[in-house]
């Protein structure tokens, strides 16, 4: 009886765990909120009078993560991206150059080299697999047309980034051109992602190999510049979530102290 209380105790620990850390991240861009999943547990060899199966403890089998689309929340920063739909960032960090990782967390800055990356310096993806580069000043640039010239050297003056990812710079008044567009990876089984801490992700077995593609395209969802996706956690259902798990922590303790004291006379 003892070790059906305790994982009960054990369940509600878990349950406030991930409750916590929802409510934790109920601000943090992009942040998909996670569900404790919990299973009963029955006895293989022990059976009732009825015949029906004994149960012996519940046990969580797997922590899921909610891809119900969050808010997006409009900041007017050409390079703050959401994604409305499928699909997650890809990001390369440069001391770990052979595996990218995924978000969905859009704040993104251009340096001074020219590269854009997150908050924690990752290089953005484009949906080549190739780092994302953009030169504040230049004499031409290599498009998928050819070199396009502009004769002397140009600052960079504005940058567009459309909803299928494609990313137009203008230098000097007139000088338009297209570098490439912004990718974004599908999985077969997002919710199998194993995350990393900071709101990223690595692919696992179970939810493949991440496939970079072109945004608005193939399943994936469409971006939007200026804009960032805000966490799909409601405070109000994680507050009642909680409650629910202490008043089951609570229970089981008065059970385990319950039983505790008949054994004790026992013995």
């Amino acid at each position: 009886m003892m070790s059906v209380i305790r994982s009960g105790l054990d369940a509600a620990i878990q349950n406030l765990d991930v409750t916590s850390n929802n409510i934790a991240n109920a601000r943090t861009t992009g942040y998909k909120k996670r569900h404790a999943t919990f299973t009963d547990v029955y006895s293989t060899k022990i059976a009732t009078v009825t015949g029906d199966r004994l149960g012996i403890g519940v046990q969580m089998p797997e922590i899921r993560t909610s891809q119900v689309q969050g808010n997006l929340q409009k900041t007017d920063t050409v390079m703050d991206l959401a994604i409305e739909g499928d699909g997650l960032f890809a990001l390369r960090d440069v001391a770990n150059p052979d595996a990218n990782v995924f978000t969905r967390d859009g704040s993104f800055n251009l340096k001074k080299d020219g590269n854009v990356v997150s908050r924690d310096g990752y290089n953005l993806m484009s949906s080549n697999n190739e780092p994302i580069n953009i030169p504040l000043k230049a004499t031409g640039i290599r498009t998928a047309d050819g070199f396009r010239a502009f004769g002397e050297e140009r600052d960079i003056t504005a940058i567009t980034i459309t909803e299928n990812g494609n990313i137009q710079v203008t230098y000097g008044a007139n000088n338009i051109v297209s570098i490439g567009k912004v990718g974004l990876a599908s999985f077969s089984d997002p919710n199998k992602l194993t995350p990393v801490g900071a709101n990223l992700f690595r692919h696992s077995k179970e939810s493949g190999l991440g496939i970079l593609g072109v945004p608005a395209a193939t399943g994936r969802g469409k971006i939007h510049s200026g804009a960032l996706e805000m966490a799909n956690t409601n405070v109000t259902e994680e507050l009642s979530n909680m409650i629910r798990a202490q008043q089951a922590f609570s229970g089981s303790s008065r059970l385990l102290q319950s039983e505790a004291e008949m054994v004790r006379k026992l013995i």
